[in-house]
C-alpha cells in the first residue's frame, strides 16, 4: 500500500460531510482541476485530511468572490513560489559550499607564498 493511498481513506461522502461542501461541489472542484484525490484500481475516489483542508480552503476562497479560474492560479501560484523557495534554499547551500571551498584554497595559496618567500637581512639591504 502506497503512502498515498494509506493516506486518502474517506469516501466522497464522507468527504462532503466533514468539509460541509457538496459530493457535487466536490466533482466540480476535481473538473477544474483544483484538488485530485486518489483513486483506487476501480476509479473510487478516495481524500485525505490534506484534501479535506484544501476543500475547505477552496470554499472560503469562493465565498470571498473569487472564481475558481481564479482560485486555481492562486494554488499554482502558491505551488510555483513554494518551489522557488526550495530552489533558492538549494542555491544557498551551494553558495555556501563554494564560499567554503574558496576560503580554502585561498589558505592553500597563502600556505605556499610562505615557502616562496625569502627574507632578506639587513646587511642584505644596505649592500643594494
Amino acid at each position: 500500500m502506497s503512502s498515498e493511498s494509506s493516506k486518502a481513506i474517506y469516501f466522497i461522502s464522507v468527504a462532503s460531510t466533514l468539509s460541509g461542501i457538496h459530493p457535487q461541489t466536490i466533482r466540480t472542484y476535481e473538473e477544474k482541476g483544483l484538488i485530485k484525490p486518489y483513486r483506487t484500481g476501480g476509479g473510487t475516489r478516495r481524500y485525505s485530511q490534506e484534501d479535506i483542508d484544501k476543500l475547505i480552503q477552496i470554499q472560503n476562497l469562493s465565498q470571498r468572490g473569487i472564481n475558481l479560474d481564479g482560485i486555481k492560479i492562486i494554488y499554482e501560484m502558491r505551488d510555483r513560489i513554494s518551489d522557488l523557495q526550495i530552489e533558492i534554499e538549494s542555491l544557498k547551500e551551494d553558495i555556501k559550499l563554494e564560499k567554503n571551498q574558496r576560503s580554502q584554497s585561498e589558505k592553500e595559496i597563502h600556505k605556499s607564498y610562505k615557502n616562496e618567500i625569502v627574507k632578506k637581512s639587513n646587511k642584505d639591504l644596505r649592500k643594494n
